[in-house]
């Protein structure tokens, strides 16, 4: 039997990571943090296993717990995490070829989109998507990106997924 799951569709990965930076515009946003929103982009009920979750956005813990569990059984998230990681590189390489990110940016580590590169018609696309229009996605571009990211109280310990004990 075929089974399809965007999170191994390499042009879904495309269409998320555009969707990421394009709602974070003005946001520094490093690799390893786009990592780990496209990753909870993919299986929004993992912001629950968030723990503890940031005070810093302690306000938002209803709204994630309001959100739905997934029907796949993710029984290894830090797993499926890693294996993300081709797909997710071989994405940002091809828009970097394409124009669409900052070439200049990502050698500086951080991922941005070009100004003025998506055209008029994706933009509507992605103003139509329902989920960018979600609590989920709110709390995956707005809240998480505002919170630390590094070191024992950061974002890599709390989510389980990243190594974080070697961070300065």
């Amino acid at each position: 039997m075929l089974m399809y799951h965007p999170a191994f569709d390499a042009n879904h990965c495309l269409y998320r990571i555009v969707s990421i930076l394009h709602a974070t515009t003005g946001t520094q946003i490093n690799w390893q943090l786009l990592r780990m929103l496209d990753f909870y982009y993919l299986f929004p009920s993992q912001l629950k296993n968030i723990k503890p979750w940031p005070r810093e956005i302690g306000k938002l813990k209803i709204q994630v717990m309001k959100i739905p569990d997934q029907f796949e059984d993710l029984s290894n998230p830090a797993r499926t995490f890693f294996e993300l990681e081709t797909f997710q590189k071989t994405a940002v390489l091809e828009l970097i070829a394409k124009g669409v990110l900052s070439k200049s940016s990502f050698d500086k580590g951080i991922m941005a989109l070009e100004p003025d590169t998506l055209p008029t018609a994706y933009k509507a696309l992605l103003d139509g998507d329902d989920f960018l229009k979600s609590d989920a996605f709110e709390v995956i571009t707005k809240a998480l990106p505002s919170t630390k990211f590094n070191g024992s109280n950061g974002l890599k310990f709390r989510s389980g997924l990243m190594e974080y004990i070697y961070d300065l």
